[in-house]
């Protein structure tokens, strides 16, 4: 394209030449065109904006007829269709906005020159809202008295024209006129719906897409009526033997909108046939009560338990389907052995459980000795006193020699009922097993002392009298365990490690400093631990006695704990948590319950052994309105979880303070040592009552044993395989 020439150059003549066909030129003194916009390209080629006022920005790139970019390039925009997008923008830049759905095509010009992009206005619902008729209640089957409103909205929150919207009561609860409905020009769709009869509490969900809202509604009946249901129904057992019962615990709810009658029925059948009949308190709409029954015990086999609510179909209910609830249990077959007497027992079968039960009619001094003698493979022998534990590997005693000979010898023989278990590791038999109230003697126990550091001689007296108290209670001996070569984590600050046989629990003891003098600032009188604990390392684990632990008494402390008096109760103390007096033992036995450390001060924490319960409510615990056997609480780091509560225990030996003249070492504490697998002598049992223990106005100094639970590494000799692994117990 040619251009006019607005000037001439001079040089004293008028210079003409032919075939110019521009003026001006470059240094060369070459004539040079001027650029002509030829294109425009706009950038994106395309959009689709989902929303009413959003904005997309384009950019315009102007070549010139030779294909260069001019820059700088006077840019115009426009909008083919103002009500879908307006645009705005100057020089290379534009910005859309979306004004109304459908499509429009943005032009950049540029002299002659133009290009194009399309553009889509889209609206996509983003938000789903209940407008109204959320809430309401009406009369069943029948229809509710205003509409269901929604309002749909895109991501900017204009309403969104012509979607459908789908209305789908859950199952059972009623019908809608019309499952879909397109919103009108506010972006709303409505819907009638009309209630089932079948719930009183009814739901229905408007759909969008994945866009949600829930309808809550409620039906009522005229006259009102019940509608039962159980919430839940647990069995304390789910294997017990041919001689063991059941405890049924069932919830149940009124959905309906009216109350029972003052009692109503539960009916309970085994295997189809109607057992028996329970009377239950009436409910009132909403409410919940709970049933608590025994069955059994029950013929060996798999057994169907069903309950039924209104059996006899005496109440007139919302819904009929929903009042059964069933579950079920597998009777064990348990043969009756009595002492004196023997059987020849096998199994081809691995992993397998033979359960036997013995009775005792009265309680003996000596040992109940149980004994397998003979046979070929690998049996193990389990024998427990009280409940039956839910793993043979729980029970009170444990013998797991790799053999098919086996011994347990439980102390004392009780009255009542003790539970045998054979437990198959491989095939075995034909072996006998043998029951006797004594005839075999029972090796002593002994605890070796061991002085690693400090104290002086009366010191290290009072503390091995301590420890040969400890001996009196104990009144069977352990397995004597060799660790010569095998190894075993420091024991306490002395960094003792034993390397030879072990009969039956070492404890070092070592005076040093801890932390300076104790007292109400905090500081540890003294610190005791285990470091290694018989037990067996399978599924689940499960800790028997213990074989080595330390304690460890602060030097700034132990002169005055003898001036006092007060060092063998507090040497007593700390023995006992090396016995196993802590919770990590506990758990191992399921018997350490509703734990307050680290953050639940008002936690209700108790131990749950059996023998230690029944001590409990023999000192004068039956009335105790809490859980049984109450342990410290109050989320307090060192005193709680691992000590006898002293509201309730007063002056005990394992309660975290020390107070009163005396601190008696009750028969409480022992039973929780039998609990844990230990042969006790219950004679040596101190006099205790609780109904003074916890009201008693303290007595002498107060020595504050808080913080005396070591937290350093432990391990578990492994009575079956014989080897030692360390355990991470929790913090």
């Amino acid at each position: 394209m040619k251009t006019a020439c607005t000037s001439m150059r001079k040089s004293g003549l008028i210079a003409v030449a032919l075939g110019i066909i521009g003026c001006g030129g470059g240094d060369d003194g070459t004539q040079v065109e001027e650029p002509v916009p030829t294109t425009v390209e706009v950038t994106p080629g395309s959009a689709t904006l989902t929303f009413i006022d959003a904005t997309q920005g384009f950019s315009a790139v102007v070549r010139d007829q030779n294909g260069k970019a001019i820059p700088n390039a006077a840019v115009s925009w426009s909008s083919s269709d103002q009500a879908v997008l307006t645009v705005s923008g100057s020089g290379s830049n534009g910005t859309v906005t979306a004004i109304g759905s459908g499509s429009a095509t943005l032009t950049a010009t540029s002299g002659q020159a133009s290009g194009t992009a399309a553009v889509e206005v889209a609206q996509t619902p983003a938000k789903l809202d209940i407008v109204s008729g959320d809430g309401q209640e009406g009369l069943r089957g029948t229809a509710l008295q205003a509409p269901l409103v929604v309002r749909v909205e895109d991501q900017g929150g204009t309403a969104v024209v012509g979607v459908p919207v789908t209305f789908e009561p859950d199952a059972g609860h009623g019908s809608v006129g019309e499952t879909t409905v397109e919103t009108g020009a506010d972006g709303t769709a409505s819907a009638e719906w009309t209630l089932g009869v079948d719930y009183r509490r009814q739901s229905l969900v408007a759909l969008v897409g994945e866009l949600v809202r829930r309808f809550d509604a409620s039906a009522r009946n005229d006259p009102p009526i019940s509608d039962l249901e159980f919430t839940s129904v647990t069995f304390s057992r789910r294997e017990p033997t041919v001689f063991e019962t059941v405890d049924v615990t069932a919830r149940i709810v009124n959905l309906g909108d009216g109350a029972t009658p003052a009692t109503f029925k539960l009916g309970v059948g085994v295997d189809g046939q109607r057992t028996e009949t329970i009377d239950v308190d009436q409910l009132q709409p909403d409410s919940t009560g709970t049933v608590a029954f025994t069955l059994g015990p029950f013929e060996s086999g798999r057994r169907t338990v069903d309950l039924m609510l209104d059996p006899d179909e005496e109440l007139d209910e919302w819904f009929e389907e929903n009042k059964s609830a069933s579950g079920r249990i597998t009777a064990l077959d348990q043969k009756v052995i009595s002492p004196g007497e023997s059987l020849e027992v096998s199994s081809s079968l691995p992993g397998s459980v033979q359960l036997f039960r013995i009775e005792t009619d009265e309680a003996s001094d000596e040992a109940l000795n149980l004994e397998l003698s003979g046979g070929d493979g690998d049996v193990d022998l389990f024998v427990h006193y009280g409940d039956r534990p839910d793993h043979p590997f729980r029970y009170q005693c444990g013998s797991l020699d790799t053999a098919s000979t086996e011994a347990c010898q439980v102390l004392p023989t009780r009255k009542g009922v003790y539970t045998v278990a054979l437990y198959a590791w491989t095939a075995f038999g034909p072996t006998t097993l043998t029951v006797n109230v004594g005839g075999r003697p029972v090796e002593d126990y002994n605890i070796d002392v061991v002085f690693a550091e400090g104290g002086t001689s009366s010191q290290r007296d009072i503390i091995t009298q301590a420890a040969r108290r400890w001996e009196s209670v104990i009144a069977r001996g352990a397995r004597d365990v060799d660790l010569s070569g095998t190894p075993t984590p420091p024991c306490g600050p002395s960094g003792s490690v034993a390397a030879d046989v072990i009969d039956d629990l070492r404890i070092y003891i070592t005076i040093d400093s801890i932390d300076g003098t104790g007292g109400s600032d905090g500081n540890a009188v003294a610190e005791s631990g285990w470091c290694v604990v018989r037990g067996y390392g399978t599924t689940p684990v499960v800790y028997q006695e213990m074989l080595q632990g330390y304690v460890r008494l602060d030097v700034d402390d132990v002169g005055r704990l003898e001036e006092q008096g007060s060092l063998e109760s507090v040497a007593l103390h700390e023995i006992g948590h090396v016995f196993g007096f802590q919770p990590f033992i506990w758990n191992s036995r399921g018997y350490f319950h509703d734990p307050s450390l680290p953050r639940s001060p008002e936690a209700d924490t108790h131990f749950s052994g059996y023998l230690s319960v029944a001590a409990f409510k023999a000192a004068g615990g039956a009335a105790y309105e809490g859980a049984r056997v109450p342990l410290e609480s109050g989320a307090v780091v060192g005193s709680s979880d691992s000590h006898w509560r002293q509201s309730v225990f007063g002056d005990e030996i394992m309660t975290p303070f020390i107070t009163g003249t005396a601190q008696p070492l009750s028969l409480i504490t022992i039973e929780l040592l039998a609990d844990l697998g230990y042969g006790v002598d219950l004679s040596q049992a101190d006099p205790f009552s609780l109904s003074t223990a916890g009201t008693a106005t303290p007595r002498g100094p107060v020595i504050d044993l808080r913080n005396d639970v070591g937290q350093g590494p432990v391990a578990m000799y492994d009575m079956k395989s014989g080897t030692v692994r360390v355990i991470h117990r929790p913090r």
